[in-house]
């Protein structure tokens, strides 16, 4: 039984997420149903994390364990050679036991993009098209709140049930514009669920001066799982990056 770690890319806009459900199609569905295809043999793949509905990656990392002695190169050859033209496999390498496409992660990246010019039709469903004049500035004040080590209990939709630690350790918020895309890329050791769209979802609300950073500062002291209702469209989204 040999172990392989894949990069995969994908426009998530036609996929309800990347977890299997039993009525819509996923990434991993898609990737599982692909490697049987090839193999002949039924093989679980285990990604670094779940996206939702509509968010897209460039940098996705999974791992699956087969049999089937094909070769890395070879895989990745195989599967962009069967899987549908909205995901492609970037690298495929064969590596150790001891690795493990979640839990060996060390840090992730995610971008968002907003559209802040006019309407267009051909990004809708790859950035966020904001018809609101954002004050830029204060947003990138209000993410400096958000750097560090800090309690998300506000910020997420995971339950304390299932997830009773909900500090996380942002590295770096930072914010670029280019062409009236402005892309807001987020770096940390892990991200819990809708928590970056959440937090943009915060940082347009305070651009659009409908939020102060001081009733920011209460919903994060507060840690009130009621108390943070905004959360940004998912196509705005993507994950760039997985470090090992």
């Amino acid at each position: 039984m040999k172990r392989y770690k894949c990069i995969v890319a994908y426009d998530g806009s036609n996929y309800i997420g990347w977890q299997t459900q039993p009525h819509d199609i996923t990434i991993q569905e898609s990737l599982e149903k692909t490697i049987k295809k090839i193999s002949g043999i039924d093989a679980n793949v285990v990604g670094s994390g779940r996206t939702d509905a509509r968010v897209h990656a460039r940098g996705q990392c999974f791992h699956f364990d087969t049999s089937f002695d094909l070769g890395s190169d070879m895989w990745k050859k195989a599967l962009n050679g069967h899987l549908p033209k909205d995901i492609r496999i970037l690298s495929c390498e064969q590596v150790s036991k001891e690795f493990h496409a979640r839990f060996s992660a060390k840090a992730k990246h995610y971008d968002y993009l907003i559209n802040i010019g006019e309407y267009d039709v051909f990004s809708k469903d790859y950035a966020y098209q904001c018809y609101y004049k954002l004050d830029v500035d204060k947003m990138i004040a209000v993410s400096k709140l958000f750097v560090g080590t800090h309690d998300f209990t506000a910020f997420c939709a995971n339950t304390l049930i299932m997830n009773p630690n909900q500090v996380r350790n942002i590295f770096s918020i930072d914010f670029n514009i280019k062409n009236d895309i402005l892309q807001i890329s987020f770096k940390g050791k892990g991200f819990l669920r809708y928590m970056v769209r959440m937090l943009v979802g915060t940082m347009i609300e305070v651009g659009r001066g409908r939020v102060t950073i001081e009733e920011v500062i209460k919903i994060m002291e507060e840690k009130d799982k009621t108390s943070c209702k905004f959360n940004a469209k998912p196509y705005g989204l993507y994950l760039m990056e997985v470090k090992y």
